[in-house]
């Protein structure tokens, strides 16, 4: 157990959890306040705490050392182990993530999605036009299939596309993509700072990764 510093820190947890639960429903019952109703204000808590904290890390954080260590603890689930691969892994381990998440995740914009992620990893221009028109959103559309142009070098198309995007982490990750292939290090560089001010949690993550990768078009979550 000493060797497992995530065990350790998890039954810490839940034991400092359980104790706070035990102490705030004796301050409740001492206040004279009915048995339902602290029933519910400790399930109330008890919820806000052990979902509010992933959801933060998910969705609104950017402290890239706790979503590392989020991710490093929740690596069985291979949306979340995607994410830690562009961090860690090479780009064949990532492929491989992403063939893993295809497998085990049949929702059509996961589908979508990630089969548009793993030609862009393979750099296969091809496969990411015919699958491009297929994605949830016209955003998506306008960024998968701009990433397909930047992959032939037609910036022109691909600009024409970018402008066209809403979202503003995905239009700026867009635009330093074209920055860079065009050789523009200084607009590339505040593109990507631009791009990852505006997201949060793990797209958020997953962004400042990529970039450090240096990768030319950056897939997306």
């Amino acid at each position: 157990m000493k060797d497992n510093p995530f065990l350790i820190r998890g039954a810490a947890r839940w034991l400092l959890l359980f104790g706070g639960g035990v102490l705030l429903t004796v301050i409740l019952l001492f206040a004279n306040i009915p048995f339902w109703a602290v029933f519910v204000i400790v399930m109330a808590v008890y919820m806000a705490i052990t979902l509010g904290w992933p959801i933060y890390i998910i969705y609104g954080t950017k402290n890239l050392d706790k979503i590392d260590k989020f991710l490093t603890k929740n690596r069985s689930n291979t949306l979340f182990a995607y994410a830690y691969a562009i961090a860690h892994e090479s780009d064949e381990t990532i492929i491989e993530t992403i063939e893993t998440v295809l497998q085990t995740h049949k929702q059509p914009k996961v589908q979508a999605v990630y089969a548009a992620n793993l030609a862009v990893w393979q750099q296969d221009m091809e496969a990411l036009h015919r699958l491009a028109i297929h994605l949830p959103t016209a955003d998506y559309v306008n960024y998968y299939t701009a990433s397909a142009l930047l992959m032939e070098g037609n910036l022109e198309r691909a600009q024409t596309l970018q402008t066209a995007i809403k979202k503003q982490w995905m239009k700026h990750a867009l635009q330093a993509s074209i920055a860079k292939q065009s050789g523009d290090q200084t607009a590339y560089r505040k593109e990507v700072e631009l791009s990852t001010s505006h997201a949060c949690g793990i797209q958020h993550y997953v962004l400042v990764s990529l970039f450090q990768r240096q990768d030319q078009v950056s897939p997306i979550i």
